[in-house]
């Protein structure tokens, strides 16, 4: 890398018909005072680069890109959750249909005990009816 003092040491060999030497220096030392100053300023630009590459600054597309990746994966671990409630209701709905039929055939047997109970005691009533008028006549 060219350094200040590369320009300002810099000797030219001179020619019958060469540059003004002044010229030349004063050229040569305006340019290596600019150089400088750029060196200075590359010097405090460094830590900052080295900084923000450190910090991981991210660009606009980056951070787009890592949003939509991110708004991806909530709206797919949404449709999952959703899946699985609904998984979950279609199967808390099976197991109450289930229920409900097992319901259903006791509700049904217990109105069928209650009938022949009930029809064992008109069968009592009538036979004892019968009886009672049978016996009237005899007696």
């Amino acid at each position: 890398m060219i350094q200040k003092n590369d320009i300002t040491e810099r000797k030219f060999n001179r020619t019958l018909r060469g540059y003004d030497p002044v010229e030349v220096k004063y050229f040569l030392d305006m340019l290596a005072e600019e150089f400088e100053k750029l060196e200075q300023r590359i010097a405090e630009l460094e830590p900052i680069e080295k900084r923000l590459n450190d910090m991981k600054v991210k660009s606009p597309d980056d951070i787009i890109r890592e949003a939509e990746e991110k708004a991806q994966k909530i709206l797919t671990d949404a449709e999952k959750l959703a899946k699985d409630v609904l998984d979950q209701a279609k199967i808390q709905k099976e197991k109450e249909r289930e229920e409900i039929a097992i319901l259903t055939n006791r509700k049904d047997r217990l109105i069928n005990l209650i009938n022949t109970a009930l029809n064992k005691q008109k069968e009592l009533v009538n036979l004892l009816s019968t009886e009672s008028e049978e016996g009237d006549e005899i007696g």
